[in-house]
């Protein structure tokens, strides 16, 4: 190779170092809270362009970093559950091995750039069954369907969409976090209790020790919202007759207190439901 000519590589390779050109398949991410917990996907997104994708582009039954430049993230703030298998708390890679018929999901502990995959490092495989789609023409990840305790992960890519469904253990995260802080609460903080007793009774958890959460802030208290809340756990118990007697001594407690009337309309639709149940 000739001096000229080696100068010219030289420079032009200088050049392309100092200029940071858009990438092909541009950055994206999603992220979606449940309860406690943010489930995030951080991924580039490359575009059909006219091409065959599927068993192309993509082959089938090899592991495909399910986007382009670095494998696709997924991060879980807590532990969660997919397919049955709880999964801890981090950041892992999300591969793929596309298939006519069904796809296998990879959830990898190792990060990397292309597809250098490392098997060893897999935490979880899973199956899933690809579906057709409306045209999309840059891959694309939305979380768009979610519970309180649940949420679908979805991909689209071209005129196909795979799915999966990722839990978190919401009741025994916020059984734990009631305890914590009622550890930790002080002699008059009853509103600590209604708080913890009141959430039992709206989502029928641990409605035994609510009982005894509720007591505790009436043995503080006598706010209307300790009875009120009281009513409602034993309208969750079916004890329909000691519920109005709660609602009874809520209303009385109430008179006084400014806070009341803002809840009435509430207080009026339980004792309503709770009589319509004696029926």
């Amino acid at each position: 190779m000739n001096r000229y000519l080696l100068s010219i590589i030289i420079f032009t390779s200088s050049i392309f170092a100092q200029i940071e050109l858009p990438r092909l398949s541009p950055k994206a991410s999603v992220s979606q809270t449940i309860g406690y917990t943010v489930i995030s996907i951080e991924y580039s997104r490359p575009g059909v362009k006219g091409r065959k994708i599927w068993g192309d582009l993509v082959p089938y039954n090899k592991v495909w970093r399910t986007g382009a430049n670095e494998s696709t993230r997924i991060t879980f703030t807590t532990d969660v559950i997919i397919e049955g298998n709880k999964i801890p708390a981090g950041i892992y890679s999300l591969y793929t091995i596309p298939n006519e018929n069904e796809w296998t999901v990879i959830i990898n502990k190792a990060l990397t750039w292309g597809i250098n995959y490392y098997p060893e490092q897999d935490v979880l495989r899973f199956n899933v069954k690809p579906e057709s789609a409306p045209f999309t023409e840059r891959l694309l990840f939305t979380i768009p369907e979610l519970t309180d305790s649940s949420c679908n992960v979805v991909m689209n890519w071209e005129n196909l969409q795979i799915s999966f469904k990722v839990e978190v253990e919401l009741t025994k995260q916020v059984y734990e976090k009631i305890k914590n802080a009622i550890a930790n609460a002080k002699n008059d903080d009853w509103q600590i209790y209604v708080v913890a007793s009141n959430y039992a009774a709206e989502h029928n958890v641990f409605l035994d020790e609510a009982f005894q959460w509720i007591d505790k802030a009436l043995s503080m208290s006598k706010n209307f919202n300790c009875y009120l809340t009281k009513a409602k756990l034993y309208f969750k118990k079916n004890n329909y007759v000691d519920a109005l007697k709660m609602i009874d001594l809520c209303r009385e407690a109430g008179r006084n207190d400014e806070d009341y009337q803002h809840h009435l309309i509430e207080i009026d639709l339980l004792e309503k439901q709770i009589k319509e149940n004696m029926k």
